[in-house]
């Protein structure tokens, strides 16, 4: 039996938690909603002990039971605890897997999914008693996301907390809402540009780490929004990367625009004290609905308010390169990147496994084992089908 009663956690002047109570008996699953800041990570890293012990805080209420408890992190970045996959998943059973192909990679070398891929594998099978998760999905594919849920409901002998901003967990688990969700309608497409002219020309070729990607050919034009889509480590952000100039590339990437890049992990963007700071435009903040954390550190957010932070930083009159701008966002949250994306006049490339992001682009482009192809409507469609089939 694990017992939370009357939780309160403060950083500062700052409430994350107040008056949280959560009773859990053996082997209960129970997924604990909330939207963006609501506290479900401050939750999450109390109960596995690193609030206060590693981050100071002031705690007050009651917690008792629970046995040994395991942590499923947001970033996998910060849970490695070896350089390589196969010295992380020493003594996981990989046939529950499909983690093989990546056993010989640094953990350096994987991509954002990847790496999520390899940090489940590790501590879900791990020896705990209780197992709290913290949007374990959130960088994974949709055939992957799929996978986890069915390894999820074969675990036995656990109690599983799932901390999420929505009911994605598999049937039949306990709900505890720490807030009442919106749910506002989807913003209306805008027709596209006619005649645009083209503001970028690639033709390319790129290798990295034994990864290679060939005869990649783009041609964007200015306000049009191509979405790239497909399973982790296919080659999306490398893809990416390579556009901005933050990879090498063999052949011609010629843009008549400078480059944003906002990267799937937020926080190696930020350099600054303040959102402010890194902000080319308090304008993005306004259509963001971030204006009142412009004085706040971007560090110190929660995960969902340092991706739109990231999303504000991009600069007007360039190409918006934007690696999953929808992770870790609430449904409010996704609704505001969905109208920024639809309203704004800046030509964008998005990397997404958001299928509702792609009502507001104009191409999508397949890209998998660093083949890039231009998809019609029905292949988007039956890749993310393939991810809810049970």
């Amino acid at each position: 039996m694990l017992e939370i009663s009357g939780l309160n956690i403060s950083f500062g002047a700052k409430n994350a938690v107040r008056g949280f109570s959560l009773r859990a008996g053996e082997k209960e699953r129970i997924a604990i909603i909330g939207g963006n800041g609501s506290g479900k990570t401050t939750i999450a890293l109390f109960l596995a002990g690193v609030i206060p012990q590693f981050l100071p805080g002031r705690v007050e209420g009651r917690f008792s039971g629970g046995g040994k408890i395991g942590l499923l992190l947001q970033d996998p970045s910060s849970q490695f605890l070896s350089l390589t996959v196969r010295d992380e998943l020493e003594g996981a059973q990989l046939q529950r897997f499909s983690l093989k192909h990546l056993l010989e990679k640094s953990v350096f070398e994987l991509s954002e999914g990847e790496k999520q891929q390899v940090n489940l594998a590790a501590n879900v099978l791990r020896k705990c008693d209780t197992l709290v998760m913290d949007e374990p999905l959130e960088l994974l594919d949709p055939i992957e996301a799929r996978r986890f849920k069915e390894i999820i409901s074969g675990l036995k002998g656990k109690t599983i907390l799932w901390f999420d901003k929505s009911s994605i967990q598999p049937k039949g688990w306990k709900k505890v809402f720490l807030e009442k969700l919106e749910n506002p309608a989807l913003p209306k497409k805008k027709p596209a540009a006619e005649k645009a002219v083209v503001v970028l020309e690639a033709d390319f070729s790129v290798r990295r780490n034994g990864f290679s990607m060939k005869n990649i050919s783009l041609r964007l034009r200015d306000s049009e929004k191509i979405a790239l889509i497909g399973p982790n480590g296919g080659g999306k952000t490398t893809l990416l990367k390579a556009i901005a100039g933050a990879l090498k590339a063999n052949g011609r990437v010629v843009s008549k625009k400078r480059f944003s890049y906002a990267p799937q992990n937020p926080t190696s963007l930020f350099f600054e004290e303040t959102v402010e700071a890194e902000l080319f435009s308090r304008e993005n903040a306004g259509l963001l609905g971030i204006s009142h954390l412009l004085g706040s550190n971007p560090t110190r957010l929660s995960k969902g308010q340092q991706k739109l932070a990231s999303i504000a930083a991009v600069a007007p009159g360039t190409i918006a390169l934007l690696d999953e701008p929808t992770t870790w966002l609430d449904d409010k949250n996704k609704r505001a990147v969905y109208n920024f994306i639809n309203n704004s006049c800046q030509a964008m490339i998005i990397a997404t496994h958001d299928a509702e992001l792609l009502r507001y682009c104009n191409r999508v482009f397949s890209v998998e084992r660093g083949v890039v192809r231009e998809c019609s409507a029905t292949t988007a469609k039956a890749f993310f089908r393939a991810g809810r089939r049970q």
